[in-house]
């Protein structure tokens, strides 16, 4: 279960402008519950998704997972064990392989050998048709097949 309690964040915009984009947001996603976040461009939905994430820690209030505020634990194992990405963006890094991305999330986890890794990655390819695209660079996939 994700909830959040009073959540409020504010950008700085020079020394002393404070734009506030989320406040006092207050939201409980039950396990197994799909929910959408939908407003205007600019209405803190990317904001919120990363604090919900983890990714930005910078905020007041609560963001709480299973009852443990996010704050408060391990957010690589967060990462490795309760929550994945989709960017709007690929964030592919060009100069490695197809494979080389699928692998850079494994290495979250220290004690996946080498090998398990590129196990790992070549079955997630092939689940999504790409195994043939193991040794190419992003540059030559489609936007689909990013």
């Amino acid at each position: 279960m994700l909830e959040v309690k009073h959540l409020k964040k504010s950008y700085k915009l020079g020394k002393k402008n404070e734009t506030p984009v989320l406040k006092n947001i207050n939201v409980t996603i039950q396990d197994g519950e799909f929910a959408a976040i939908i407003g205007k461009s600019g209405s803190g939905k990317s904001t919120l998704l990363n604090i919900i994430s983890g990714l930005d820690t910078d905020y007041e209030g609560q963001v709480l997972y299973n009852g443990e505020n996010l704050q408060d634990i391990d957010l690589d194992a967060y990462h490795f064990n309760h929550i994945g990405f989709i960017f709007q963006s690929f964030h592919l890094v060009n100069h490695m392989s197809v494979i080389e991305n699928v692998k850079v999330p494994l290495y979250l986890n220290p004690e996946l050998a080498e090998s398990d890794r590129n196990a790992r990655a070549l079955d997630l390819l092939k689940q999504v048709g790409l195994e043939d695209f193991a040794s190419k660079k992003p540059t030559q996939l489609s936007g689909g097949q990013k």
